[in-house]
């Protein structure tokens, strides 16, 4: 234990001291977990799910999600009817809580281990370092379970539903496989953009944006596009590049999920920065008309709204 120890030291040091490189192949495996070598080049088990310490852990994660949700629910917002719009700013509070905290560890994990991060996303190993990721699926699979409990069914539910579906496999594939994790924190440094995002959102929709907090609302709308561009822009780009050059050292599956799945979220947030800029007036209405982006809308919760009511609300939440 502690020869292999030492030579998971050494091997960071090694990459410390190394030359930096955007992208290149992935060979560092004695920064690895002991025992799994070649595994990238094997198919991934998900046995691991149920018989290890994994689902325990993601269950008392996701039943830590949602008693920070109950925290929020009776401690925030406390002045606004229950509703639609109470409900929305209690999830998003929610959701600010663990982008804050995801999204701060791995940013200050990155500028800690630049070298590291670029050097080995593929073999990189550390059950501590784990825990972060394992306490994102924990999130995901909160918030989904609560959009299917108790939102309706809509375009936007299933895109967001889709999403932290392929965000528990990807993240639980790492996690399992002891494998891929600094992939996973690559593309968990989406959160911090997340971050603005959701206190954009919040500003919007309280109406805070328009009242008291003016001036702080306009500087988080331009943080909230530059974040955007390079924690998602910049972020999509590595991880496409490094799944390319690694091509031929990773298994079928793990192409796909690099591959297939990274497209997938590009779509999702080319999607969701269109909505920004049109929302934030960056884009003409002209460019991409506001019938375009109703799919992206919350639609689901104007059901049981009056007409005049519902396209009130709705156009204000477009906003957001």
């Amino acid at each position: 234990m502690a020869e292999a120890l030492m030579r998971w030291q050494e091997g960071l040091d090694r990459i410390q001291a190394a030359p930096f490189h955007l992208f290149a192949v992935d060979n560092n495996t004695d920064v690895g977990a002991p025992g799994t070598a070649g595994a990238e080049l094997v198919a991934p088990s998900y046995w691991g799910f149920i018989n290890s310490i994994f689902l325990p852990t993601v269950v008392f994660y996701t039943v830590l999600w949602f008693a920070v949700y109950a925290c929020v629910q009776y401690n925030c917002w406390l002045s606004w009817q229950e509703g639609i719009k109470r409900k929305r700013l209690l999830n998003l509070t929610t959701s600010l809580i663990h982008s804050t905290i995801s999204g701060l560890y791995l940013f200050a994990f990155f500028c800690y281990n630049t070298k590291l991060m670029f050097a080995a996303p593929l073999h990189y190993y550390s059950y501590l370092d784990s825990q972060i990721i394992t306490l994102s699926i924990g999130y995901f699979f909160y918030d989904g379970i609560d959009l299917v409990l108790n939102d309706k069914l809509s375009i936007s539910t299933g895109v967001l539903l889709f999403h932290h579906v392929a965000s528990i496999y990807v993240l639980s594939t790492a996690v399992l496989s002891k494998k891929f994790l600094l992939y996973a924190y690559w593309a968990m440094l989406m959160e911090v953009s997340s971050i603005f995002l959701h206190t954009r959102s919040i500003l919007h929709i309280s109406k805070l944006s328009t009242t008291s907090m003016i001036g702080f609302s306009k500087v988080i709308s331009y943080l909230n596009l530059f974040s955007f561009i390079i924690f998602r822009g910049f972020v999509q780009f590595f991880l496409f590049g490094w799944a390319w050059v690694n091509y031929d050292h990773i298994h079928f599956v793990f192409k796909c999920i690099a591959f297939g799945g990274g497209f997938c979220f590009a779509v999702i947030n080319v999607s969701l920065l269109l909505r920004i800029l049109h929302s934030d007036g960056f884009l003409l209405s002209s460019v991409v008309s506001q019938d375009r982006l109703d799919a992206l809308l919350e639609d689901n919760e104007y059901s049981n709204s009056s007409e005049s009511v519902a396209k009130s609300e709705k156009k204000e939440l477009l906003d957001v």
